[in-house]
């Protein structure tokens, strides 16, 4: 199944949007040397109706060579729309800049900014973007100056952006070998992570941690580089610490977070007994890390792409059927790209360009049943997009810790529906532990990955070696995994893969945030369908139109409350001793 990106943009149409754009612009400039405290209502609302239709031209602009690229990293064609894209994207922004200064309250003169009376008279006018309008003027004290933002601008797209490109194409163009077999894509290599053969598991890891550990002199400055431009950044806008600006865009304050952390940290023994139950499994005394996704039997389900698609979609309209509806949409849209190819980037993903276009979903198939969870989880995330999509583009998207909420909610119950209809205690066995290896890979892994990036953006800050901070990542993986299984030294390496700590620093707690949440949900689903079913629709709803702490308090959901993470590890541990009875 290929995408139909024309729901986008055709590529022929591209020029023709650019010339639009830049008109549009123009007119968007004139919006901003009007702008005045005691502007009119009617006027006020003017000008965020343009500049909401603006922003869903510049992203079908943008979206389109992305999503070209994304499954051909090669396609010049496709980077040079991207580049275009950019550039204009830079003249947008020092518009955009100028505008949020004005509403943040810290405008140039004459005029000057947003004064309290004034933004509170004019965001009435438009309820779905007050929140995101008050939260955008909270951030006035982490703002620097229009020209200071404007080199920002250009050093985000001109610099650390390329320097990540730089290291996309960098692994792109590895090629494998492994127990004589040549293997092209990263997404290839990486399912024999999962073979039912020993020796082949152990041959992919070592192929993809040496290739790591070749060019990990390359890897290790770009990581510097990334690192230290977000720790300027944090400096220069007075943020307390690193985190505390992925915890600020997150509209989580840091107690939080660091609660779901320290949580997660503290239940890591539920997935050692875990592997100690997988070690006996494969009749060894104790695991290794190369056994870390080792199926405990040959049993898989070897279905066709239909065959998933269709179990996706029942599982959905059992669970709810607006659920699947909206999934169902995407599908019938062509809005899904999920075949491997040579130069198709590795993963899975949902994108949403703007509220107006069904989201689009790229995947890698294979046929194995991660594969059936994979689909769940990317429909899942599109499904909260069409949800929310009766918001405006810019508070369609959900905050980053619920954004995970309806893809975790969608691969649950897919699990919950097959184990329910499986009647062989052996196979029942073997999908609760290949459901309890995919949680310490979103919740302990994802948890241990941020406790490696908040030592490891101090230790650069203040100068190390990539050879020490090799060493600091293998020592906190002997945290994570305790006694409970053996760390061969080429896993030191294995930062370097990690693409979220490079793209997205800090990103990883809300993979642990979203799936605790989720599970709770779920837990309560099940005790409760229809009271439960609407708190979570009320919150997919929502999308990014209200602050995620009230909007979750508002259904009976504290986040700041150790116990209610507490109970989404106590589902795990409840599925651990399943395991341990079967």
């Amino acid at each position: 199944m290929k995408w139909k990106l024309d729901d986008i943009l055709k590529i022929e149409e591209f020029d023709g949007l650019y010339l639009e754009i830049e008109k549009d612009l123009e007119q968007l400039k004139k919006y901003a040397s009007e702008l005045d405290p005691k502007m009119s209502e009617e006027k006020f609302k003017e000008l965020i109706e343009f500049e909401e239709k603006f922003g869903d031209k510049t992203s079908r602009l943008g979206g389109l060579p992305s999503l070209m690229l994304s499954i051909d990293t090669k396609d010049q064609a496709a980077r040079l729309m991207q580049t275009r894209a950019e550039d204009l994207g830079l003249k947008i922004s020092e518009i955009g800049i100028k505008i949020g200064h004005f509403m943040k309250g810290i405008g140039s003169p004459p005029v000057g900014g947003l004064d309290d009376e004034n933004a509170k008279r004019l965001f009435k006018v438009i309820p779905d973007l007050e929140y995101s309008f008050n939260y955008a003027r909270s951030a006035a004290k982490y703002t620097l100056k229009e020209n200071e933002e404007n080199i920002i601008n250009n050093k985000d797209v001109n610099g650390i952006s390329s320097v990540n490109e730089l290291r996309e194409l960098i692994s792109t163009e590895f090629r494998y070998e492994m127990l004589g077999k040549k293997i092209n894509t990263q997404s290839e290599l990486l399912t024999y992570f999962y073979s039912d053969k020993k020796e082949e598991r152990q041959a992919a890891y070592e192929a993809l941690l040496n290739k790591q550990k070749e060019n990990i002199d390359k890897f290790f400055v770009i990581y510097q580089s990334v690192v230290k431009d977000w720790n300027y950044e944090a400096k220069l806008r007075g943020y307390k610490s690193p985190i505390a600006v992925r915890n600020f865009g997150n509209e989580l304050d840091d107690t939080t977070v660091e609660t779901v952390i320290k949580v997660t940290r503290d239940n890591k023994n539920i997935f050692h007994r875990y592997f100690a139950i997988k070690a006996k499994e494969m009749s060894e005394n104790k695991l290794n890390r190369f056994d870390i996704y080792a199926p405990t039997n040959n049993v898989d389900i070897d279905m066709n792409y239909d065959e998933i698609q269709d179990l996706v979609i029942k599982t959905f309209t059992e669970f709810s059927p607006r659920f699947a509806k909206a999934a169902q949409q995407i599908i019938d849209k062509k809005h899904i790209d999920n075949l491997p190819g040579e130069n198709k980037r590795s993963g899975a993903f949902c994108a949403t360009i703007n509220r107006n276009i069904d989201p689009y979903v790229m995947m890698n198939f294979t046929g194995k049943r991660r594969d059936v969870y994979t689909l769940a989880h990317e429909l899942g995330h599109g499904v909260h997009s069409i949800y929310a999509n009766k918001h405006y583009s810019s508070t369609q998207h959900a905050n980053l810790p619920l954004a995970e909420t309806a893809s975790t909610l969608g691969e649950l119950a897919l699990f919950e529906k097959l184990l329910d209809a499986e009647t062989d205690k052996k196979v029942k066995k073997t999908m609760l532990m290949e459901k309890i290896g995919d949680l310490y890979a979103t919740v302990l892994r994802q948890n241990y990955f941020t406790l490696f990036e908040k030592e490891a953006h101090e230790a650069i800050q203040k100068g190390i070696t990539e050879k020490e901070l090799s060493e600091m990542y293998l020592n906190n993986l002997k945290e994570e995994f305790g006694e409970s299984l053996e760390i061969p030294e080429i896993f030191k390496y294995e930062w370097s893969y990690i693409s979220h700590i490079f793209e997205s620093p800090f990103y990883c707690y809300a993979y642990t945030f979203g799936q605790l949440l989720a599970l709770s949900l779920y837990k309560q689903y099940k005790e409760d369908k229809d009271g439960t079913l609407k708190i979570i629709e009320n919150v997919l709803e929502a999308g990014g139109s209200q602050n995620p702490t009230e909007l979750l308090k508002q259904n009976g959901i504290d986040i700041q409350d150790t116990v209610f993470w507490q109970k989404g590890c106590d589902i795990i541990d409840t599925w651990v001793s399943d395991l341990e009875m079967l």
